[in-house]
């Protein structure tokens, strides 16, 4: 209802909602689920106790192993032994954890995670299913061990510089990037806290990441990173917004939609949409919103989709229709 009819879900165990969207069983957007994100231990997705380390081989899985929100796997042989699961389960496509992120306690932001043979053990199983591996990173150092690895989006990329710009637009990878200006949709953090400080130098990179993707001309996603707060995902519009200190609106309309459609197609065969999304066109998916005013000409007409967003239509089907 906020006018998003497809998503590519990054981490999570979202394959029951999406089957439930897909069977008409409740109202939702297509999802494009990746099912648990893979992380090494200590990296981002390990989220566990202090004392469940060292690891015991026999012990159970931890609550966010059990429930499909992460898994935990080292080595080779265990990356492709939890890529395969996923792909097992339905994952359109693989995330894996390449580099310290914000939220997890035990990664300095600095830390690259994985190494080249970890990677290419993800990439092996997802390129055998015809699907690709994105993974999240910002460092220049974490980037470019998974670019090199044969991974194809890199999720972030705030910390960025120049020449791992470069390489990216070289090798043809997608940037999914987020609009992390350390504001008001800031995933909330413990003021004084390591992960606030994170925080902040990640979003300080935010700016030069944004300038080099134009400069290089890479093939840029709109994407999120809504956690912790449900008030930040009722701001997808608002966020999209922002995106006008770097493009302008119709540049802005243009990532969120068609070009938004073409990193979803990148599943290949595990695509369960076989239909073109964003685009009007003959036998494409029928998604449009009727939008009260002109965005092109007013960005900010987004931001408020209860309000602005007239009508609402998913696969040919009206959600919402306020017309008079």
């Amino acid at each position: 209802m906020r006018g998003f009819t497809s998503v590519r879900d990054l981490g999570g165990a979202s394959f029951s909602l999406k089957k439930a969207i897909d069977q008409g069983i409740i109202n939702g957007p297509r999802i494009y689920p990746s099912g648990a994100t893979i992380s090494q231990t200590g990296g981002h997705g390990d989220f566990g106790l202090p004392t469940d380390v060292p690891r015991d081989p026999g012990a159970p899985l931890s609550y966010f192993e059990k429930t499909g929100m992460t898994s935990i796997a080292d080595g080779s042989e265990q990356v492709l032994m939890r890529t395969r699961e996923q792909l097992r389960q339905g994952a359109t496509q693989i995330k894996l954890m390449a580099g310290g992120g914000v939220s997890s306690n035990y990664d300095p932001l600095d830390v690259a995670q994985y190494t080249e043979a970890e990677f290419s053990a993800a990439v092996s199983a997802a390129e055998n299913w015809g699907t690709y591996v994105t993974v999240h990173a910002y460092t220049p150092k974490a980037i470019r061990a998974a670019v090199n690895a044969g991974v194809k989006c890199i999720d972030h990329g705030q910390l960025m510089d120049e020449a791992t710009a470069k390489l990216m637009a070289e090798k043809g990878i997608w940037l999914s990037l987020q609009p992390f200006l350390d504001d008001q949709d800031a995933n909330p953090q413990p003021e004084g806290s390591e992960n606030r400080a994170k925080q902040i130098e990640m979003s300080s990179g935010t700016d030069n990441a944004y300038q080099l993707a134009k400069k290089y001309k890479l093939k840029l996603a709109f994407g999120t990173d809504c956690l912790f707060d449900a008030r930040l995902a009722k701001r997808q519009g608002a966020q999209l917004a922002k995106l006008t200190r770097w493009f302008t609106p119709y540049e802005v309309l243009k990532i969120a939609t068609s070009t938004n459609a073409e990193l979803l197609a990148m599943s290949g065969p595990r695509n369960p949409y076989k239909n073109k999304l964003g685009v009007i066109a003959e036998n494409a998916y029928a998604d449009l919103i009727l939008v009260d005013g002109n965005p092109i000409a007013n960005i900010k007409l987004i931001e408020d989709p209860e309000k602005n967003f007239l009508l609402i239509m998913k696969d040919g089907v009206v959600y919402k229709n306020t017309l008079k």
